[in-house]
């Protein structure tokens, strides 16, 4: 979503406001957002805001903070083409009939105007100058919606709210009794998906909610693949893992890396040429707009190979029934995640994890929220040594998890440094840092999720021999847990 509010404080100003990582990234922007090409708008960017704040439109009391009359001059969606931290920030919005905006997609960019400047200038002046951007209205503006590969967007209101995936809890083979009740499927390395299909458009749901469409063009043919009928009904829901294959034909996550985050249609177009993804589709969850969550998991798996058929993105792989050293010794042998054990009466409980999905896994691997980094030796001398990092704990309070070191190519430092850039902070977001981490430690905003493959968990708690596997766009931060 956007949202652009008129806000009668001190100053008048106007807030722009962007979803993205499950905030609303701010920017006060004096003179208003720019309805001509050749002008340029001064926007300063400001303090995140929850997304709740998009809706907001009353009096803020004098006394507090922004105090005054704050109006709704124009909401609604985004798409997202470009992204880099700290630099540059292209979208297009999608506003109201009556917004602000005049009811017609506007594509801005925010153009980071530098501002780390010389090493003489006062912290405070430092400050102050990174936080200033300019707001431009692109010359090449939108005139059609969708792409080559996926059909044109149908009305939104012809689709429900995404359904939040149901999780797997962490178990081991001994888990598993009675095995002539479950079903074994491959654990594949990529990133869960939420297809919802409908006639004349397809659209991708990240696990966090986050719209993955534009990111993913090529699973368009989920359009097709899906029956005609059932499109024809009302809407289907698919859920599934949306891969990136080696050599090999095996799911990495590292090569996934370079298609996660891209929206703007020629980045896309590139890294799709070098990075095909597949959707690797293992449940159904709506058919033809009726539901099937409370049906048992046999039943919709039947049903989804009724349903759809396999593609040149679309794979529907099948699931072992009632052996479980096979489906982990086919695991072990293709050199995959490990393996997933499904109940096969249990029903779909969106959003909830539980027993009757159990995750077994070959290799150890914890999602880890990125607090700060220290600064390298030797042939990393000036740049990223390590990152220091946080795992909420069972009652959602940050705690420090040690640091990582290896996992990482030339790439990924500069990429990494280029996305903490703009989240820096004074203190640690933890206070449980020892000492000797603290040294020459430099702090982050805790809202960026990665993943480190490690041995086990120390007795202090924190993962023994971690490698960096990568960042994790569709996890939120206070989401995050100790899997083991």
């Amino acid at each position: 979503m956007f949202v652009i509010q008129e806000h009668h404080a001190s100053r008048l100003h106007w807030d722009f406001r962007l979803q993205h990582s499950g905030v609303l990234v701010s920017w006060a922007v004096p003179k208003g957002p720019p309805l001509e090409t050749d002008v340029n708008r001064l926007a300063v960017q400001t303090e995140d805001h929850p997304l709740e704040y998009g809706t907001f439109e009353g009096t803020i009391p004098e006394q507090e903070y922004g105090g005054g009359e704050v109006i709704l001059w124009d909401t609604g969606s985004i798409e997202i083409e470009k992204w880099r931290e700290g630099r540059e920030v292209i979208v297009v919005c999608h506003g109201r009939p009556d917004g602000g905006l005049g009811g017609t997609p506007r594509r801005y960019a925010f153009i980071h105007t530098g501002g780390m400047g010389s090493s003489r200038k006062s912290a405070a002046a430092q400050e102050k100058a990174q936080a200033n951007w300019l707001l431009h209205l692109m010359k090449d503006q939108p005139a059609t919606e969708g792409g080559k590969d996926a059909p044109a967007p149908s009305d939104p209101a012809e689709m429900g709210e995404p359904i939040s995936p149901m999780l797997a809890a962490l178990g081991r083979r001994e888990d598993i009794r009675d095995e002539d009740e479950w079903a074994f499927e491959m654990k594949w390395d990529g990133v869960r998906v939420i297809a919802t299909v409908v006639e004349g458009a397809v659209r991708l749901t990240s696990r966090s909610g986050n719209d993955l469409t534009a990111t993913f063009p090529e699973l368009g043919e989920l359009h097709d693949a899906v029956d005609a009928e059932a499109r024809a009904a009302g809407e289907t829901v698919l859920d599934g893992e949306i891969v990136a294959l080696d050599s090999r034909d095996r799911p990495t996550f590292s090569r996934l890396q370079q298609r996660l985050g891209l929206t703007r249609p020629r980045d896309v177009e590139r890294a799709r040429e070098e990075v095909p993804v597949h959707v690797m589709l293992f449940d159904l969850l709506v058919r033809g707009g009726d539901s099937m969550l409370r049906d048992p998991y046999r039943a919709r798996r039947e049903a989804l190979f009724e349903t759809v058929r396999a593609g040149e993105h679309v794979q529907l792989p099948h699931a072992d029934h009632g052996d479980v050293e096979h489906a982990i010794e086919i695991s072990q042998q293709l050199q995959l995640e490990g393996v997933m054990a499904k109940k096969e009466s249990g029903i779909y409980q969106a959003g909830k994890r539980s027993r009757t999905w159990v995750k077994i896994k070959n290799a150890r691997h914890q999602e880890v929220v990125v607090i700060g980094w220290r600064r390298g030796k030797g042939s990393r001398s000036g740049g990223i040594g390590s990152l220091l990092l946080a795992v909420p704990d069972s009652e959602g309070t940050l705690r420090y998890a040690g640091r990582v070191g290896t996992g990482f190519t030339d790439r990924d430092l500069e990429q990494i440094a280029e996305r903490l850039r703009s989240r820096s902070r004074k203190t640690p977001p933890v206070d449980d840092v020892p000492a000797t981490d603290r040294r020459d430690a430099d702090w982050v905003r805790a809202d960026l999720v990665g993943e480190v493959q490690h041995t086990e968990r120390t007795e202090d708690g924190r993962p023994r021999h971690p490698v960096w596997r990568g960042w994790r766009p569709d996890k939120q931060a206070d989401e995050i847990r100790w899997d083991a």
